[in-house]
């Protein structure tokens, strides 16, 4: 029997009614009805370009079949947040990697319920407006990405995903910063989904969305310049001269860093791999959630890219033992061409390019968490610019 269509996409907890619910998992529901749905945000200052809901669900029946709860993830309510995930594609390619990888990611999912989205109306915009970009100057590109990011609500497409609802594994706080098993955990977990993924020409070919991490460098030059200075007003105490100059010297290298981390061998990248989208299982399972940003390029930007955001700067010297353990499990799952000393320069590029990165989200995502003094790129630019200083060599 064809299912029937869906009378909208939800945007906002109001709208996740019993009814909507009923009809997103009829395909599962064998005929069972949801009677009511209680909606509790979570993840408040995890996700800041998505909301994030737990719903738990009464149903007309009892079936342990049914689920008691799901997760339901929308598009962030701030605008500007809403727009910068639209401008990314984030929320389509998160819903497409649900929908045509699932398992075959390589990475423990959450399993994935239903999802919509409005139509693209003009899928050829996302390859001309990269051309633009490229022919653009920096102060060009900087006018284009202001109009992008201050479109109207109206004119924003709408997306709404729903997964399996985690209830046996303990979140990490990105905030709080993680432990030292924490992190070989999940990074044995991140060498086993790159190694799956080695230069998997086929995924990136079935997907365009999942792009390289080289694309358009010039969109991070013009964000950088337009934020330097305000950046420095605010942290240029705490960096000191040294780490500010190295900084500057790293914008005009932009497009050459971003070229060598998709230079072969290349993986598919979690591309968000941090602790606050980790669970951990008491029996050492972890499900790895937020595939939003999925890109393909060198490892070694996951590995810089959680070990830097993960673990606070303290933890520096055990940033060798923790590159080892990363290498010795690719290396145990069969991959046999990228050598220890490729994985050091690319974390060194990697840990340039965040800490450029820093300059540059300013103005463009609220970070700001309820309850807490600093911002998420606050605490980042703490993090990122601490371990800067610092390269494990052995």
């Amino acid at each position: 029997m064809a299912r029937a269509p869906k009378p909208h996409i939800p945007q906002h907890p109001g709208e996740f009614t019993a009814e909507w619910f009923t009809t997103a998992l009829a395909d599962r529901a064998h005929g069972a009805t949801v009677t009511d749905a209680n909606v509790y945000e979570i993840g408040i200052g995890i996700g800041f370009v998505g909301d994030v809901f737990r719903c738990e669900l009464t149903w007309d029946r009892d079936d342990p079949a049914l689920p008691a709860s799901v997760v339901v993830k929308v598009p962030a309510a701030v605008l500007a947040n809403r727009a910068l995930g639209e401008g990314l594609m984030a929320y389509e390619r998160e819903i497409l990697i649900y929908r045509q990888f699932g398992g075959r990611m390589g990475l423990p999912m959450p399993e994935h319920l239903d999802s919509e989205m409005d139509p693209n109306p003009a899928p050829w915009m996302i390859g001309a407006l990269e051309m633009v970009m490229d022919r653009l100057p920096l102060r060009g590109v900087n006018w284009l990405i202001g109009r992008l990011l201050n479109l109207p609500e109206s004119a924003m497409r709408r997306f709404v995903v729903m997964i399996e609802d985690i209830h046996d594994a303990r979140p990490a706080a990105q905030f709080d910063g993680g432990t030292l098993d924490d992190a070989y955990q999940a990074l044995d977990v991140l060498a086993a989904f790159h190694a799956a993924n080695w230069m998997n020409q086929e995924l990136i070919d079935a997907e365009p969305l999942v792009w390289s991490i080289g694309r358009t460098p010039k969109v991070y030059q013009a964000s950088y310049m337009r934020n330097r200075d305000a950046f420095l007003e605010q942290f240029g105490r705490l960096l000191g001269p040294e780490t500010v100059a190295r900084i500057d010297a790293i914008q005009e290298r932009i497009p050459t860093l971003t070229e060598e981390l998709t230079r072969p061998p290349w993986t598919i990248l979690h591309g968000d791999y941090r602790l606050d989208n980790v669970l951990f299982r008491d029996n050492g399972d972890i499900v790895v959630l937020d595939y939003q940003l999925v890109l393909w390029g060198r490892a070694g930007w996951d590995v810089a890219y959680f070990i830097t955001t993960a673990l606070a700067p303290e933890h520096r010297a055990q940033e060798a033992a923790l590159l080892t353990a990363y290498h010795d499990a690719l290396v145990r799952h069969g991959i046999d061409d990228y050598s220890y000393g490729a994985l050091l320069r690319d974390v060194h590029v990697t840990k340039d390019l965040l800490g450029h990165r820093m300059v540059g989200t300013g103005d463009i995502i609220n970070t700001e968490v309820a309850g807490r003094d600093q911002t998420f790129i606050d605490l980042m630019v703490t993090r990122v610019t601490g371990w800067m200083s610092h390269n494990a060599t052995s």
